[in-house]
């Protein structure tokens, strides 16, 4: 193909939004849709190559394949192991781990079905976000697998009017992208099938045959793709306003020329080197910025973002200039036996430790601190109900929220197996619920207590342990009216909805309160993520007490303990009286660390509580 100067300054009319959204400037919200102006240009491109090798009777599935490899993985393997390196240094644990699958998914080009199980492109999960730009390289080659096959199939079938058939699978496939952004956003916006129509289009345009270029269907191209910039937003993407950038692209690459004003404009040098540079600084903005983000507690400084921003550059055009073009060139890589090694050694051994790291096998270096604070979960996410075989005795039954599982397997070990039944940010009493809206969420959680009244009738189980975030806003399951917070105006309604529940158990029920964990958020910005995501950052110190009146509980807890002392097998448990001095509640207790997260007891701070429990209530 004719090489054209324009459609490297489209390239970088992409790229620049794209670094711009990551960096959070400003004004460019929207930025992301560089991405798809990047789809419109290989569609283009790509189907260019094929086509013109079609015409010339040399198409070659295996040719195609090693331009592909020698246009992708040289450059991409690089980063993709210096991102590994950092995320070894920097990450805890679990981060690494969700990191490492990425690693492992973006090695095989499917990273965009994972992220789409695992993350939204728009939400803050810091593990994967590094990598979760590589989602589009995954799509890219997802279509590059098919596309091509396809192309060839129809011209051996005698067909040579292809754009008809280019845009009824375009038509098909933005459809299906349409229906789903709604009912399953992040389907639509990953997977191949929902964003080929932006490729197919650039396909089109190719496949269509050539006609006048005309100046104000060019700004018109150039127009619409600003207004996407400006219009597409990201709680909605993908919807109808993804489609005012991607046929501005179009429009662009059919009318925009040198001899026209937008064309002249989109080959101004330094943009046809940023263009030309594209590639490689897509590929490390986002593992530095999201680097950067990482260590700095809240929003990083403008400095820090710039240099980010300036070192990603300075790579891109070291990847141009050391790595891209000289494998292109066959100055580097030159045979396809040691393109076809290098690519599937490097990719290989991502694939391998994103294995081992997703399995546990390979851990970060944060994982020595982790285990010398013993800062490991006290109970997994799952499972949430546990019920003994039938026939076996149940001596209790753990009942709340994902605070109350945090105590389970102590439980078990300190005073043998019981049942459970839990459900994650799940206030549930008699009436009372923690959710302001209707939900099928919300109402799982309030049927969770008539739940429980039926297992221990069936199972004849003599004690209830319920644990919760007690403090919450507390709302009627009816109609969504707000009582107000448990330890002030709501508490005359959860003091109601306890009667309730002992109501509805057998007279002789034992319920056993345990009341609010102190936690650790309550110390600050810098505990949200917990004491070991604390210590990664650069600019923060990491408390390790913070005052018993900032305590979570502080408030509720003496309610619920004056509400047990006053009712007939109740008894209430203050975690405090472990966690907690005269004037302190300890974050990090004897060198070990007695929360996981921000809010969960870690399995030395929950087997503290338990002990000191059975202690104080005698055995269960």
């Amino acid at each position: 193909m004719q090489y054209r100067r324009e459609i490297e300054g489209l390239r970088a009319l992409a790229v620049i939004p794209v670094v711009l959204f990551h960096a959070g400037t400003p004004g460019f919200g929207g930025g992301f849709v560089g991405v798809d102006v990047f789809f419109v240009i290989s569609g283009y491109l790509i189907s260019g190559v094929i086509l013109s090798d079609l015409k010339q009777g040399r198409f070659s599935l295996a040719d195609f394949y090693e331009r592909r490899a020698r246009r992708i993985l040289p450059a991409l393997i690089p980063m993709l192991l210096a991102s590994l390196l950092c995320a070894w240094a920097v990450m805890i644990p679990d981060d690494f781990r969700r990191f490492a699958k990425g690693l492992g998914a973006s090695a095989v080009f499917a990273s965009n079905m994972m992220f789409a199980r695992g993350s939204g492109y728009f939400d803050d999960d810091e593990g994967f976000e590094p990598l979760l730009h590589t989602w589009s390289l995954s799509v890219e080659e997802q279509f590059y697998i098919l596309f091509p096959a396809l192309v060839m199939l129809l011209w051996w079938a005698g067909q040579r009017r292809l754009h008809p058939w280019f845009a009824g699978v375009a038509a098909l496939s933005l459809t299906g992208c349409l229906a789903l952004a709604g009912s399953h956003q992040t389907i639509a916006f990953y997977y191949l099938p929902t964003r080929a129509w932006e490729l197919l289009l650039g396909a089109f345009c190719m496949a269509l045959p050539q006609g006048r270029t005309n100046p104000w269907l060019a700004l018109s191209g150039l127009s619409l793709v600003l207004a996407g910039l400006a219009f597409v937003e990201a709680a909605s993407a993908p919807d109808w306003r993804l489609m005012l950038p991607v046929l501005g692209t179009a429009l662009l690459l059919r009318h925009a020329r040198p001899d026209n004003v937008v064309g002249s404009m989109l080959s101004l040098r330094p943009l046809v080197a940023i263009g030309s540079a594209s590639y490689g600084l897509y590929l490390w903005h986002n593992p530095l910025l999201a680097f950067a983000r990482y260590q700095w507690l809240g929003t990083p400084p403008i400095w820090l973002t710039a240099a980010a921003v300036a070192f990603s550059v300075l790579l891109g055009f070291g990847s141009l200039h050391l790595v891209e073009r000289p494998v292109r060139e066959l100055r580097m890589l030159a045979s396809c036996k040691a393109l076809a090694a290098f690519c599937f050694a490097g990719l290989a051994l991502c694939l391998g430790i994103g294995a081992a790291g997703a399995f546990g096998k390979l851990e970060p270096a944060s994982a020595a601190r982790r285990n010398a604070l013993l800062a490991y979960p006290a109970a997994l996410p799952q499972p949430v109900e546990h019920m003994p075989p039938a026939g076996v005795p149940v001596p209790y039954i753990l009942f709340g929220d994902s605070h109350a599982r945090q105590y389970v397997h102590v439980l078990a070990a300190r005073a043998g197996e019981g049942a459970m039944l839990t459900q994650a940010g799940c206030f549930s009493l008699p009436g009372v619920t923690n959710y302001s809206y209707a939900s099928s969420e919300a109402s799982a959680c309030v049927e969770h207590n008539t739940a429980l009244a039926g297992l221990v009738r069936q199972r004849a189980i003599p004690v209830v342990i319920i644990a919760n975030r007690w403090d919450r806003a507390l709302f009627d399951p009816s109609d969504f009216h707000r009582f107000g917070r448990a330890s002030r105006d709501g508490w005359p309604r959860l003091e109601a909805a306890l009667d309730q529940l002992r109501a509805s158990l057998p007279a002789a029920t034992r319920i056993v309160i345990i009341g609010s964990v102190p936690t650790a958020a309550s110390a600050g910005l810098e505990m949200v993520g917990g004491y070991m995501r604390c210590l990664a950052f650069v600019n923060a110190r990491c408390p390790q007490h913070l005052p018993r009146e900032d305590a979570e509980g502080y408030r509720i807890n003496p309610l619920l303990s004056r509400y047990a002392a006053t009712h007939p097998g109740v008894r209430f448990f203050d975690p405090q009286e472990v966690l907690c001095g005269p004037q302190a509640c300890d974050i990090v207790q004897h060198g070990k660390a007695l929360y996981f997260d921000d809010t969960h007891l870690t399995p030395h701070g929950a087997d503290r509580v338990i002990v000191r429990m059975l202690e104080r209530i005698g055995p269960i």
